[in-house]
């Protein structure tokens, strides 16, 4: 029986040293970095309760996500979120439609192996071949078997063997049809050995360079009959705990685009990898600045709920008064600048898509508008701000409003809308801003009806549609990014409102 071909590999494919890989990534790494440094601010208010609290939540969403990108299981969205919410339990799952018991198994084993490496980083433990086949037993304690191929290729169910180095070659489709084979059985004891040596060489290199180098060339090895990609994974938030770094989740919405930077890995390029885990990586940082209030003991009333939130509000406003006026300054001076690019840069578009649209229909029209704190219409798209927030994978504060900057295209009656926003990140004043975009199409106006449908969607918002910013950027050096963000938007958004003229 094998896993899933027989074919071998040239026995000499070593494991490869870390590739200099500076250049072109250098901007994306200063930008976790200067988000980091925000984070580590922000981690000296919260209690140790709430430091608990936001990494469980990062530990259940990468103990649930990774399952679902190997489709070893499916989880609705919305059950996701409340178990990364309120915990791994089937009371949780089954008010938002509940998931069975057999999964909610594996993905609480996933957990333990997760919590089990989170414990070797606190340590300061050395990765070993021994924490390896651990991690790999506590991750698949749940699975029993997995699919390979007999001797006449058929596709059976055969035992894993937890813990063990696989005895069957084993290979991998690419997006091309052609097909990449792993290392072989005999091979995989001192290339896992080999690989262990090289990871000790890349020490100095920057803890997201060294996630996705040890992340790739272990999943190269494949040296477990089934859980590999899963064991990658949880050893990439090995190596970002041990630096300091908010563990990153992959989630199900970016599977094949993390499926194709590993690919592109495999022919010898790291950089998109090590980009993605960058994005990755700061929508971690973004998400670990929410902080839940510590619940009042079972049972108490109104008036000690009131007190606990009241207590949390006054940390955050007694912490480090001084520092705390400076970067709020510098964070709403630079929301200012980028809101006044921003709206010029719609303004330039929708003369642009007027003038394309106008060809089809002369009665086209289009406007743009914008609003800024304290102004009241500020706290305009509250809703979908908080929504397109969520799907980003952050906590949005909306205490003051927003700058927003919103351009319309009408066409033949329909609507886009289109809206940039910079935003704060996070409970208190944490210096960290976002900019996101969403696209709707309002429904017609009927001046007899004042129950009108809600707005359509035209874009699918994922944790890379965003663009994190800190009070010490410059607009100049974060323009690009913000330009592209809604150059990439709008190509989305587009195709789906023209489909609505038919």
């Amino acid at each position: 029986m094998r896993a899933m071909a027989e074919d071998s590999v040239d026995p000499c494919g070593e494991v490869e040293p870390l590739p200099p890989v500076n250049g072109d990534l250098e901007s994306v790494l200063a930008s976790v970095d200067t988000l980091r440094s925000a984070w580590e601010d922000a981690l000296e208010r919260p209690t140790p309760h709430e430091l608990t609290e936001s990494r469980q939540r990062s530990l259940r969403r990468h103990a649930i996500e990774t399952g679902v990108i190997e489709r070893l299981y499916d989880v609705d969205w919305g059950v996701t979120e409340a178990l990364v919410a309120e915990g791994l339990t089937a009371d949780v799952a089954a008010r938002e439609g509940g998931v069975d018991e057999d999964t909610l198994a594996i993905i609480r084993s996933q957990l333990e192996a997760l919590e089990f490496l989170a414990e070797v980083a606190r340590a300061g433990s050395n990765l070993t071949l021994h924490v390896i086949r651990q991690l790999h037993q506590l991750m698949c304690r749940e699975q029993a078997t997995y699919a390979a191929r007999d001797q006449f290729g058929q596709v059976v169910q055969a035992q894993l063997h937890r813990g063990a180095w696989k005895k069957h070659a084993n290979h991998v489709t690419r997006q091309d049809g052609s097909l990449l084979e792993y290392t072989p059985p005999e091979h995989v004891q001192w290339q896992m050995e080999q690989l262990l040596e090289l990871y000790a060489e890349t020490a100095d290199a920057h803890p997201v360079v060294q996630a996705a180098w040890l992340h790739h060339r272990f999943i190269r090895i494949h040296p477990f009959e089934d859980g590999n990609g899963r064991v990658a994974r949880a050893l990439t938030l090995l190596v970002l705990l041990r630096a300091h770094y908010a563990p990153l989740v992959v989630d199900r919405r970016l599977r094949d685009d993390y499926i194709d930077k590993l690919d592109q890995a495999n022919d010898g390029d790291l950089r998109p990898l090590v980009r993605l885990f960058a994005r990755l990586e700061i929508v971690a940082l973004r998400s670990e600045l929410e902080h839940p209030v510590q619940p009042p003991v079972e049972g108490a009333g109104a008036l000690a709920v009131a007190r606990a939130y009241a207590d949390r509000l006054r940390a955050l406003q007694d912490a480090d008064r001084t520092d705390r006026v400076d970067r709020v300054d510098r964070a709403e001076a630079l929301a200012a600048a980028l809101h006044e690019r921003i709206f010029a840069h719609l303004t330039t578009l929708g003369d642009g898509f007027r003038a394309q649209f106008a060809t089809i229909d002369d009665q086209t029209r289009h406007g743009v508008a914008n609003a800024k704190p304290p102004d009241e219409q500020s706290r305009y798209w509250r809703a979908q701000l908080v929504r397109t927030a969520r799907k980003a994978g952050f906590f949005t504060n909306l205490s003051g409003g927003s700058w927003w900057s919103r351009l319309n295209l009408t066409v033949l009656g329909s609507t886009l809308r289109y809206v940039v926003a910079v935003q704060k990140v996070g409970q208190g004043d944490t210096g960290v801003l976002a900019v996101t975009a969403f696209a709707e199409s309002p429904p017609p106006r009927d001046a007899d009806n004042d129950d009108r449908p809600l707005p359509t969607s035209l874009l699918d918002v994922t944790p890379n549609d965003s663009v994190t910013i800190v009070f010490s950027d410059s607009p100049d050096a974060r323009w690009p990014e913000i330009e592209q963000l809604i150059d990439h938007t709008l190509a989305a958004a587009v195709p789906r409102f023209a489909q609505q003229l038919g």
